[in-house]
């Protein structure tokens, strides 16, 4: 008798450790006002800076440059005062923050990009055009950027992709030791 109370006891306890996790697991959606922004390059830092915050999903950062709002989705309550300091570091300020509870987590990028380039390093000044050229495609539509190379290249290819846009052009960098760039870009219907 005394062996199986101790076994429906850890199987309690199993259960309701795995409830607990999960039950009290929470996603907060957020939106703020952001001032100082003026290009898609700005819009571009602002991204980048909260990407960095524990627990932000990267793909849920949307920055509206025309209108100054920022919203995001996170597994982690983010205290304002981070926030703050995070934007007033890059020279921007933070306001109206808000955060809502929402069920679940959000979607992620599974399906094929719609374009998947690879370039060597050393032939990435002839593709400056081109960076340009997929820029005007990305912000001209609803899309998704996502770039793997070099830390040091950074620059080099954001600047003919962002620079004195006035359209947000949701970029994601990852710094990756490689003598390539791996360019993808989704394009989702408005």
């Amino acid at each position: 008798m005394k062996f199986i109370n101790r076994i429906q006891y850890i199987v309690l306890t199993l259960a309701l450790n795995a409830l607990s996790t999960s039950a009290f697991a929470q996603t907060y959606q957020y939106h703020a006002d952001v001032k100082g922004m003026v290009c898609a390059y700005c819009a571009y830092s602002v991204s980048k800076n909260i990407k960095k915050i524990q627990g932000v999903y990267i793909d849920s950062v949307d920055v509206d440059l025309e209108d100054g709002k920022l919203d995001f989705i996170s597994n982690q309550l983010v205290p304002e005062k981070t926030l703050s300091k995070l934007f007033s570091e890059s020279g921007f300020s933070i306001s109206n923050l808000a955060y809502k509870i929402i069920p679940g987590e959000p979607e992620k990028l599974t399906n094929k990009a719609d374009l998947d380039l690879t370039i060597k390093l050393s032939e990435i000044e002839q593709f400056n055009k081109i960076f340009e050229i997929i820029g005007n495609i990305a912000a001209s539509s609803s899309s998704r950027l996502v770039i793997k190379a070099p830390a040091s290249q950074e620059n080099s290819i954001l600047k003919p992709l962002l620079m004195g846009r006035q359209q947000v052009v949701k970029v994601h960098f990852i710094s990756e030791e490689s003598n390539k760039i791996h360019l993808q870009l989704w394009l989702f219907a408005d």
